[in-house]
């Protein structure tokens, strides 16, 4: 799969649109609120309310509203439950949902551009795509002089330089050492993150998360281009910043915008006649592999089961991030008779999904001869967004 190369931002008076793209190919859209942005991965100073016994969990207030919960195994480095009205720091990890108040961790993490740094965790571990001991071992070496606490290389990291790894590990240490100065002088609860300047920029943490591969940004607000080619022109940064002030919108680079109509089809057509048939629901989501339109052309002998299934693999894996799906996902692949043949969709399934940055688990196939995996839940589904920010501009 090409990596992500392209930015392309549309700046709306309340909310930023960000798609992200390789080589002409949507990969994913945020939606980021400017009238209410995004609690999550914000680091807050909450007040710890009650302690549930039974579940071995608390309820926190952060400030946002609906209190957050936080459960035992997410203390770092805490023995018991600290008693209640007392200051506790966390991190949002998911937002609310379905009644629910925000998920927390006191694990606080600080995400740079080639690692992950816990400040109260311990040891060094690595990306899944970084798989190489003697690249690892290299990287281990690096990072563990500059950093002390848990550390988590990015796929990034593989073949950066030790000056690329030494500044970024100099930029999260900073942004965590101003959080702890806060947390200090500050009462909670208190929204720590958006007292720092740059950690709420949607737009920023898209560069800390995908500037490794990026050469280009595109926005079509002239002031906001100008600022950011300032600051990556400050960091001596090689990303391009391109003011779009075309006549036709900036989605239509790249084709963003009928990528996206697509994306919330519930059908997609694949270039041999293939369709896969999206249904997501509360609980599940199915995913139906027809290979009506797929027959072989005058000539040719038809298609193999296998392969109308191998062909469905890189658009599953693509459109299941695109469009957001999580939870328990069942996919009903074209009838497969071979074990082998079997063995191989899974195995091409299972090396699709592993650039997706949010974790899925893969089981295989069930007796009924469908297939089962899972996906995390990370916000809301693209259609959820896109719903939402309809009507904040209404």
């Amino acid at each position: 799969m090409s990596r992500i190369d392209r930015l392309i931002c549309q700046v709306l008076p309340r909310a930023f649109l960000m798609a992200l793209t390789a080589e002409g190919r949507l990969v994913e859209l945020q939606v980021a609120r400017r009238d209410r942005p995004s609690p999550v991965d914000g680091v807050y100073l909450g007040r710890l309310e009650r302690v549930m016994a039974d579940l071995d969990a608390a309820f926190v207030d952060i400030g946002t509203g609906r209190s957050g919960f936080l459960r035992a195994e997410d203390r770092a480095g805490i023995d018991g439950w600290p008693p209640a009205g007392a200051p506790v720091l966390v991190q949002v990890r998911g937002e609310s949902d379905s009644g629910k108040g925000p998920r927390l961790s006191m694990n606080i993490a600080v995400s740079g551009r080639y690692l992950v740094y816990h400040p109260l965790g311990s040891g060094v571990s690595f990306s899944r795509r970084i798989d190489g001991e003697s690249e690892r071992e290299r990287l281990a070496g690096h990072v563990s002089r500059l950093l002390e606490g848990g550390i988590v290389l990015r796929t990034a990291a593989a073949g950066a330089p030790a000056e690329a790894l030494q500044a970024d590990a100099a930029r999260v240490t900073e942004r965590w050492e101003a959080m702890r100065r806060l947390a200090l002088d500050a009462a909670p609860p208190t929204d720590l993150s958006s007292r720092i300047p740059g950690e709420r920029d949607p737009i920023e943490r898209m560069l800390r998360d995908h500037g490794a591969s990026l050469q280009e940004v595109i926005l079509d607000d002239r002031a906001m281009a100008r600022a950011l080619q300032d600051e990556m022109d400050r960091r001596q940064e090689k990303i391009r910043v391109r003011w779009h002030n075309g006549p036709m919108p900036a989605f239509d680079i790249d084709d963003v915008a009928g990528q996206i109509d697509t994306a919330l089809a519930p059908r997609i057509a694949l270039p041999s006649g293939v369709e896969v048939l999206f249904e997501p629901g509360e609980t599940l989501c199915a995913i139906d592999v027809d290979s009506a339109g797929a027959g072989g052309r005058q000539g040719r002998a038809p298609r193999r089961p296998v392969e109308v299934n191998l062909e469905a693999v890189p658009a599953i894996a693509q459109q299941l991030r695109l469009r957001n799906l999580a939870g328990a996902i069942v996919v009903d692949f074209v009838t497969m008779r071979s074990a082998y043949d079997r063995d191989k969709v899974q195995a091409a399934l299972a090396e699709a999904l592993h650039e997706d940055p949010v974790p899925s688990q893969v089981y295989g196939f069930t007796r009924l001869g469908h297939f089962e995996l899972t996906r995390a839940r990370r916000g809301t589904t693209l259609a959820g967004q896109l719903q939402d920010l309809e009507h904040t501009q209404e």
